[in-house]
């Protein structure tokens, strides 16, 4: 047996040196990736908390890393960050600016967001090219502000036992709750894994729709959801047997082989996935007693089989919290012939040791790799089908380290994943406060050194959080960090349960523990053997890029056509380029903040002339989203619950302050980017601020080949928002109004739109709309009745109605929205606004300030320092108003992709 290679050291993402070479007979392989999922992206995604109620802010960080090093990224500058709801609803999304392989953003949660489970996920462009795999999620819960206005429009879930097998489940619609103006009859899905059934109900009352439906034994979860006949949506997952346990074995390297000693791992979990602490016993078909089985809290536990592939094997199994019922779960067929590999460790050393059955080969290989880069590639005689290796652990990176059986002809048998930790790479981070004790409002003073193994500055990057270890320490202790991510979590699909427990030394048998969690996760291991067209380049910077063609036909696209893109941003920028042979072209925009900006490009050919070609702009293709129904069954537990009260006490005390003229709120009003538009302000100080805003942009995405105009898209997309009716008969034309029974008026870029002119509003181009705006029950509105219908008799002008206020790019009205010769107008997403987090300065408060309470849960929160040469930077905040113990947690990330995790507590007293 021999090492072939020692490990290189790896410098960046397309310069990565790999070898698989061996002493002869074996010969140097060209240099290649053991997967090309290791030039992708991974990115942790942080937040400030995993709690949430409505009128609170999410705090995010996003660190961005090459996959093979966790170096930070130099592909892409910019990341999409999305708020996703249990129906797959994106509720909200954000354009962040990654720089140096880091960003940070924010979502702010209003009263538009029911409670409930939530996702939040992240992605560039690069990462698509490689499907869901390196798109980061996380899921947190939302709850309503106040404890008594807490919405719940499906209610009253109960299963009902009909017979041994069969159930009936019951439910309560109460579509009122999502859709003021439902009525009649309500259409109710339900969803019970593979297979999705749809009916319709009526109500007894009008108000609560009684739903019944019969269910099995086999069906775990329901998805119940709802549409409202305006077409609003509304589902709930439930679990049908929550207490019944899902156990799985895993036999080491995927199989149980007939003779062969094999280590058994075997996970025990409840319908959300969580580990659940079971007892049993294993038996034959013939009811020979094998051995009994223990798992912990983790539901992981191991024992020891040598399989006969003449017979079957199950398992008898109780859960500790219902020991009265027995479930029985088969093992894995055996395998009559194959292959196994083992891995132990002794001291600094791993060791390997192959077997095969029957003993046929004489020689085999085993390949090493780590986050699909290849390391070594060892190979060895097999005497008796055995086969015996071993490899020092600090050759190897820190992280999850994939062996490979190969046969003769190296073709893969087994596989064996191993979570090395050597403690060579690690990241320290020394924290010091200024005293040992604070009180409530105290300033505090936390310096922070960065080293590391050697003792030496290391540059870093880190995030600060603070928060009351009371509320945020048992959650904290389990849960992701960068740390469990980046050297553990990220290389598995479907995310790890309590990942911060694996890597906490507070926990002494959470090295055996990790082994048997690398032993359940070979099928979803990331870097299999697996090739992905890479079609899709990174974006460094913002960009606008599209394809011209003739202006007759759109499959026509059209060479060396000049170019001039101005962004009409806080600068505006005039960028100017040519179109190459396959009529594309690609502007990079420089940096800009807020929502959207306004772009205009115009075609001229090769003489200069202004042409009107057809210009596409390319659009940003949203990935599938796949939201685990497991996620949204909601489990309220005591810690969470803690929470949630503590900052509902918060908002409650908050707003009695906001509402007394007595006290001026701290918080920066945040004004959206349409409300700075001299148009938007004059309708909005004439008709009031809009109830709901439909993004022009939006409307031509959904634009099809048969649309004739604004209203075509709107009558067969929005019509929750708005209806449009036909009037005139035949030869007549749209009609628009707001979806309730007053009167509806339109303006066009804040010029009222005559009654006479109202057909030609249906057949604007929907390429020349900004935004169309829903204001219900505006004010002013009998005045612009009389503007609208100048020959009325004032007692004809009704008192309440609504406006659809129109936008456009010419901004002049309905009659200026013909398209000019060579000139594109669009509007573009740019980086989202950055907001400091917000919190008191006591040395800078009026004493009618100082009044309110300070009922902060989270303490400090700062996504974005860095240390000096030295490794150090400093943290200064003030503490709340509540006592008790602090907890101050901070992550790193080197700039040789080395993470550091670390917690500090102190005391605050009264």
């Amino acid at each position: 047996m021999s090492f072939i290679l020692p490990r290189h050291e790896l410098t960046s993402f397309f310069g990565l040196i790999l070898f698989l070479c061996a002493v002869s007979p074996i010969r140097a392989q060209r240099p290649k990736l053991a997967s090309d999922a290791a030039i992708a992206e991974k990115i942790y995604l942080q937040t400030d908390s995993e709690i949430y109620i409505n009128e609170q802010v999410i705090w995010l960080k996003l660190f961005v890393v090459e996959a093979a090093t966790n170096r930070p990224t130099k592909l892409s500058g910019v990341l999409y960050a999305e708020l996703i709801d249990a129906n797959g609803n994106i509720m909200d999304e954000k354009l962040v600016k990654i720089e140096n392989g880091t960003g940070n953003s924010f979502f702010e949660l209003t009263n538009q967001y029911l409670p409930g489970r939530y996702m939040l996920r992240a992605y560039t462009a690069w990462n698509r090219n490689f499907g869901d795999t390196f798109i980061s999620r996380k899921y947190i819960d939302i709850y309503s502000s106040e404890e008594e206005k807490r919405l719940t429009p499906i209610q009253n879930t109960v299963v009902t036992e009909e017979s041994k097998a069969n159930y009936l489940l019951s439910a309560e619609f109460l579509p009122q709750r999502i859709d003021s103006l439902h009525s009649k009859k309500l259409d109710v899905f339900i969803n019970l894994g593979e297979d999705t059934d749809s009916l319709s109900i009526k109500s007894q009352d009008g108000h609560v729709y009684s739903f019944q439906y019969p269910i099995t034994a086999v069906h775990h979860l329901a998805t119940l959801g709802m549409r409202t006949i305006n077409g609003r949506y509304y589902s709930k997952t439930i679990a049908l047997h929550p207490s019944l346990p899902e156990v799985t074995f895993y036999p080491e390297s995927g199989h149980l082989v007939h003779g062969i000693l094999n280590r058994v791992v075997f996970k025990a979990t409840d319908v959300k996935g969580n580990g659940l602490n079971i007892t049993g016993a294993i038996t034959d078909n013939d009811g020979n007693f094998i051995c009994d089985i223990t798992g912990t809290h983790l539901g992981l536990g191991t024992f020891m089989l040598r399989p006969d592939s003449s017979k079957t094997y199950h398992a008898a199994i109780n859960a500790v919290t219902d020991s009265t019922e027995t479930h029985t779960f088969n093992l894995p067929k055996v395998k009559s012939n194959g292959n196994t590999l083992n891995v132990n460790t002794f001291k600094n050393q791993i060791r390997l040791s192959a077997y095969s059955f029957p003993a046929t080969q004489d020689s085999a290989y085993i390949k090493v790799s780590c986050r699909g880069v290849n390391y070594f590639l060892l190979k060895g005689p097999m005497a008796n089908g055995q086969m015996a290796a071993a490899i020092a652990a600090d050759q190897l990176p820190n992280g999850v380290i994939a062996f490979t059986l190969l046969d003769s002809d190296r073709r893969p048998v087994a596989q064996r994943l191993f979570f090395n930790k050597t403690g060579r790479d690690e990241v320290n981070i020394e924290i010091k406060a200024d005293s040992i004790t604070y009180h409530p409002r105290s300033k505090m003073a936390i310096s922070v050194k960065v080293s590391d193994s050697t003792g030496n500055p290391a540059p870093a990057q880190i995030a600060v959080k603070v928060v009351n270890k009371q509320l945020y320490g048992p959650l904290q202790e389990k849960n992701t960090n960068i740390e469990s991510f980046f050297l553990l979590e990220s290389d598995f699909d479907g995310g790890i349960k309590q990942p911060g427990y694996y890597l906490s030394p507070q926990h002494p048998t959470r090295l055996q523990e990790l082994d048997m969690l690398m032993m359940t996760k070979n099928r979803t291991y990331r870097y299999g053997i697996k090739e992905h067209q890479l079609t899709i380049p990174p974006e460094p910077s913002l960009k606008v890029a599209g394809t011209v063609s003739s202006a007759f036909s759109k499959k026509k696209k059209k060479e060396g056509i000049d170019l001039t893109l101005m962004a009409f941003g806080e600068e505006a920028s005039l960028l100017k380029q040519q179109t190459d042979s396959l009529g594309r072209f690609h502007f990079n925009l420089p940096d800009h903040f807020g929502q959207h900006i306004n772009v205009l490009l115009q075609t001229a050919n090769a003489n200069g002339k202004k042409r009107n070609y057809t210009v596409q702009l390319d659009r940003k293709e949203v990935p599938t989203v796949h939201f685990d129904q497991r996620e949204a069954i909601s489990i309220v537990d005591s810690v969470k619950h803690l929470l949630v009260k503590k900052q509902q006490e918060k908002h409650t005390v908050d707003e009695a302050f906001r509402l007394t003229g007595d006290y001026m709120e701290l918080e920066e009003v945040t004004v959206e980017d349409y409300l700075l538009t001299p148009q938007r302000q004059k309708v909005m100080d004439r008709f009031g601020k809009p109830d709901d805003v439909i993004d022009g942009e939006e409307i031509e995405a959904r634009e099809q080949k048969w649309s004739y105009g604004l209203y075509s898209v709107l009558l067969f997309n929005y019509p929750e928002k708005v209806r449009i009716e036909r009037v005139g008969g035949a030869g007549g034309y749209l009609w628009a109004e707001v979806n309730n029974s007053e009167m509806t008026l339109v303006v066009v870029d804040g010029i009222p739109v005559m009654n006479y002119n109202y057909d030609l509003i249906p057949n604007i181009p929907p390429s020349e709309v900004k935004s169309v705006e829903l204001i219900e029950y505006a004010n002013n509105f009998s005045r612009l009745f009389m503007e609208v219908y100048p020959q009325a008799s004032p007692l004809e002008a009704p008192m309440t109605g609504n406006v659809i206020a129109i936008y456009t790019y010419a901004g002049k009205g309905v009659f200026s929205v013909d398209k000019p010769d060579g000139i594109l107008k669009a509007s573009v997403p740019i980086f989202s606004p950055k907001r400091n987090f917000e919190a008191p300065d006591y040395s800078k408060l009026t004493p009618q300030e100082r009044i309110k309470p300070d009922l902060r849960t989270l303490i400090h929160w700062d996504p974005a320092l860095t240390t000096d040469g030295k490794g150090k930077t400093l943290i200064n905040y003030y503490n709340a108003d509540i006592p008790g113990e602090m907890l101050i947690i901070i992550e790193a990330i080197t700039e040789d992709g080395k993470t550091g995790y670390q917690k500090f507590t102190y005391q605050v007293k009264e």
